[in-house]
């Protein structure tokens, strides 16, 4: 996502390019009152040959290590609470909008019939160790229980930067021994409501068993 030979920023913002400079400045326009570097980004209407989590979506945010290296001190809490608002915000967003997912003309097979997570809106975090962990947000589930998984991802994205390498989302990502460049997927339990991570093999074998 980000060049490697470029300085990376503290918030990567996604929109779709439908949306105006001014709306999209109105959307972000309360985390711009601190000194953070951020980017925006907008995004077409694609279609992508590929996994619908790999798929990107058209509303997202990319929050990378240089913010919580800044501004998870003691000073930068205030901001922080800011930070959880524009995101809920943003999945709001999310909520309402509504994609279409396109497969590939030569794999129109590729798309799972299971696949309940939203396919406009996600969020994606950078950890202390540089994994990245993206959380995905389930269409069958409700506005609460979205905003609930922003809080839960926050707390243990905390705690990661606070205790590392004895957090919870350390032990949780280790547990899967899945190589350190490979996205980490977070869902939400639809019945538990607690997060859940899985690799790209443990997404595959939820959403797009082999057929027996």
């Amino acid at each position: 996502m980000v060049n490697q030979n470029t300085k990376i920023p503290d918030i990567v913002f996604i929109f779709p390019e439908t949306f105006s400079d001014e709306k999209i400045n109105e959307e972000i326009s309360s985390v711009k009152f601190y000194e953070l570097d951020l980017r925006i980004l907008k995004r077409g209407n694609e279609a992508y040959n590929g996994f619908e989590w790999i798929i990107p979506t058209a509303f997202a945010a990319y929050i990378l290590k240089p913010y919580f290296d800044s501004f998870l001190l003691e000073a930068g809490k205030d901001h922080y609470k800011i930070l959880k608002a524009s995101l809920k915000k943003l999945i709001e967003k999310g909520k309402i909008f509504k994609s279409a997912a396109i497969s590939a003309t030569q794999s129109p097979d590729k798309l799972s019939q299971k696949y309940s997570q939203s396919l406009t809106v996600s969020l994606e975090f950078q950890t202390i160790n540089n994994r990245h962990v993206k959380l995905l947000f389930d269409d069958n589930l409700d506005i609460n229980d979205w905003n609930n998984a922003v809080e839960q991802i926050l707390e243990l994205l905390a705690e990661n930067y606070e205790s590392f390498p004895n957090d919870r989302l350390t032990i949780e990502i280790n547990t899967l021994n899945t190589k350190h460049h490979r996205i980490i997927y977070s869902i939400i339990n639809p019945e538990t409501k607690k997060l859940e991570f899985k690799d790209d093999i443990g997404m595959i074998e939820k959403y797009n068993p082999p057929v027996t």
